[in-house]
């Protein structure tokens, strides 16, 4: 099972038990694998923002269900991230602070747990033992970012708060604290192993910058400040998790990093070819990375082997032609791009 493409602000997901597509503005989103046999079944799972309430379609986009989080006093769930075998469901929400837990076989909230203020993104470590949450915190409170883990066990179908870290009292933060301007947790990606996990700063890029958790210690590995990379919010690996692609942007900035997971160093710096890069993602066979972004509504599709650029795709071109002109000929992956 793959994503073909996923998340960060604003995306559909969709998935079946052998791949997935991707993006809408102003919803977050998922999937969700059902117990059927058909190997082409698939569910979205999206999100709406404003009235809180998660939106579920069949393959013939339908709407087959809903999950009403305001329900459960759950207040702009923002990101959704998923076990390896899609049985659970994380839905990070900033208002009200706190991950939903969802049991997807039956779309029943089994567990609320509160994680902080600007609670943006929760993501399920690669082995299923535990997700981690991005937490911002409050903005009256300066360098209060912090990241938390919730253990699972799924044997017993049980979530709980673990380990925390605020990210500015870190020794290796500390050794060069003065080179950031505040420390707040966006979003990550993890290696392979899980181990490391790579995490951006922000939300603003002037705020951004990047720091590597070990996840076995639960203490900072190395932090980059924003001079040195300008990063405040996409986090993807490659299919093999060798490589971790992160970006930043912001009006007038939109630029993106490759880091070797096994030095921890970046190998590749790149222009999006816009202002205010975000949202990136693997397509399910691994051979590309999508990626938007939300300043001038266009975006990118980055050969995932020699990070070259092989084609840019634009919401200003005709209806009924292809958002996204090749600037190669190479493989394509099938995918709906939506950028507002």
């Amino acid at each position: 099972m793959r994503t073909l493409s996923h998340f960060l602000h604003t995306f559909w997901g969709y998935l079946g038990r052998l791949g997935a597509l991707l993006i809408a503005p102003l919803v977050a989103g998922s999937v969700f694998v059902p117990a059927a046999a058909n190997a082409q079944d698939y569910e979205i799972w999206a999100i709406d923002q404003g009235t809180n309430i998660v939106h579920i379609y069949n393959t013939k986009l339908e709407e087959v269900g809903r999950i009403d989080m305001g329900a459960h006093e759950v207040r702009v769930p923002h990101m959704i991230h998923f076990t390896s075998d899609y049985a659970y469901a994380f839905i990070a929400s900033t208002a009200s602070g706190d991950v939903s837990v969802i049991r997807t076989a039956d779309r029943v909230l089994v567990s609320l747990l509160k994680t902080g203020p600007a609670t943006h993104m929760a993501v399920v470590k690669p082995d299923d033992s535990a997700a981690i949450v991005d937490v911002i915190e409050d903005p009256k409170a300066p360098r209060s970012g912090k990241l938390v883990e919730i253990t699972i066990d799924k044997q017993k179908g049980s979530f709980a708060i673990g380990r925390s870290l605020v990210i500015s009292e870190d020794p290796e933060f500390k050794k060069v604290a003065d080179k950031f301007n505040d420390a707040r947790a966006v979003c990550h990606e993890y290696s392979a192993d899980g181990r490391y996990a790579y995490v951006t700063l922000g939300p603003a890029l002037k705020d951004g910058g990047l720091v590597i958790l070990d996840t076995q210690k639960f203490a900072l590995f190395a932090a980059y400040p924003p001079s040195e990379m300008q990063v405040n919010c996409g986090t993807v690996a490659t299919r093999d998790r060798k490589h971790i692609i992160v970006n930043g942007g912001d009006r007038e900035v939109g630029v993106w990093y490759v880091l070797d997971s096994t030095t921890h160093k970046v190998v590749h710096r790149g222009e999006s070819r816009g202002f205010d890069a975000h949202g990136v993602w693997a397509t399910p066979n691994g051979r590309e990375i999508w990626m938007v972004n939300r300043g001038t509504s266009n975006g990118i599709v980055i050969d995932a082997k020699t990070f070259e650029i092989v084609a840019e795709c634009r919401s200003d071109r005709h209806p009924t032609s292809s958002p996204c002109r090749r600037t190669r000929n190479s493989p394509s992956s099938p995918s709906v791009v939506r950028i507002r």
